[in-house]
């Protein structure tokens, strides 16, 4: 069976998780999520955050014991060993991967746009062209790319935190006033916002190229989700204090707009923002041309994508994975491509949680039994939610 090379450490794994989320959403959605849940949009990413919280941790104890590229098919297979239901479920992962990959190139756009003027589908085609050329060579390469790029993205949320005009004001995080209207907006947001945390679940499908995965998984997943949780809550309420709802609910570049006040930093965001949002991309096309080849692989699809480099990289999945890429962030707009993404992933996991509570149960582990159980319970009520909405 042919295998791809351990070499990333937990620093890489983690700060891959880190900036996959935070390139994920938060540049780009802060100023969609305002206009769905208004203020209440930091409840929107608390509860977000919660229900994500169970399914990270079981991905991570997954990934510890089952260390495969095909990520949650693989956890579906060998909980159920249902060949149909795993291709089923790697499937809807590579869709949620490429769908996310196009949102962030539509949202790249939105703050080129800020700095120079060019037609969108020159711009989107060269972006997903150059992030093709860097997820086709060695995977250490691409990773310390995305870490170096992640520095970057924090750098860019600590100046909006710190300069913005909402950053001047003191923190003060009251509970909403309990009514079902308030708990709808803020379940809402939470479904979009939901898709900030995207990314935590694409380093499972790097597990094979992970040195020590039984060590390293569980601990980076839950590492970069408390990370980036505490970075949205801070920047969702700077952006809140910084800016009128409408104003935040229409702009494709929201923290230009909350830096306008400083010329100079608001142009240093937008091309922070840009960063962000290209590592964001980088890491979901890694996953996805991981998962084509794991299921390849496994001989659930052509034998094409099982196709390896020199360098020991799934060259054509990760070619195939780009060109759909480009066809979707031609095709969706930003907001649409955002609430898809979301809707498969929460359906994912969900059978990521009903396989970590089977296989839990299996080796008489309780309490990540007990976590898998509720993120399964959370994931059908964000859901449920949502089609209320």
């Amino acid at each position: 069976m042919k295998r791809l090379k351990p070499t990333l450490s937990l620093f890489q794994v983690t700060f891959l998780g880190i900036g996959t989320m935070v390139g994920a959403g938060i540049y780009v959605l802060v100023g969609k999520i305002a206009g769905t849940s208004g203020e209440l949009s930091i409840w929107a990413f608390v509860a977000a955050s919660l229900i994500v919280s169970f399914s990270a941790y079981s991905h991570g104890f997954l990934a510890k014991h089952i260390p495969s590229s095909a990520g949650a098919a693989e956890y579906v297979h060998q909980a159920f060993n249902q060949p149909w239901l795993a291709l089923a479920v790697g499937l809807g992962v590579l869709l949620t991967g490429i769908v996310s990959a196009a949102t962030l190139a539509n949202g790249f756009y939105g703050y080129f746009s800020e700095l120079v003027v060019l037609p969108g589908w020159l711009v989107i085609t060269t972006l997903i062209a150059s992030l093709c050329y860097i997820a086709s060579r060695p995977i250490n390469t691409s990773a310390n790319v995305a870490v170096a790029i992640t520095l970057v993205e924090l750098a860019g949320l600590g100046i909006v935190i710190a300069f913005s005009e909402g950053g001047q004001s003191s923190f003060q995080l009251a509970l909403p006033r309990w009514s079902a209207e308030n708990f709808q907006f803020v379940m809402a947001g939470a479904f979009i916002a939901f898709y900030a945390y995207v990314g935590f679940e694409d380093i499972v499908n790097l597990a094979e190229e992970v040195e020590h995965p039984d060590k390293t998984m569980l601990p980076a997943i839950m590492i970069a989700l408390a990370v980036t949780t505490f970075l949205y809550i801070m920047t969702a309420w700077v952006a809140l204090a910084s800016l009128p709802i409408d104003q935040l609910a229409k702009t494709d570049a929201p923290f230009s707009a909350m830096l306008a006040h400083a010329p100079i930093l608001a142009k240093a965001i937008s091309v922070i923002g840009l960063i962000a949002i290209v590592n964001g991309a980088l890491v979901q096309i890694l996953m996805g041309s991981r998962m084509l080849f794991g299921l390849s692989r496994r001989g659930q699809l052509p034998a094409f994508f099982s196709a390896v480099s020199k360098a020991k990289i799934p060259i054509n999945s990760t070619i195939f994975v780009s060109l759909v890429v480009w066809l979707f962030a031609i095709a969706l707009p930003l907001l649409t491509l955002a609430k898809l993404t979301s809707g498969i992933m929460l359906c994912v996991f969900i059978f990521v949680n009903v396989s970590a509570a089977t296989i839990a149960l299996k080796r008489h582990e309780m309490r990540p039994c007990a976590i898998a159980i509720t993120g399964t319970i959370a994931s059908l009520l964000l859901i449920g939610s949502a089609i209320a909405g």
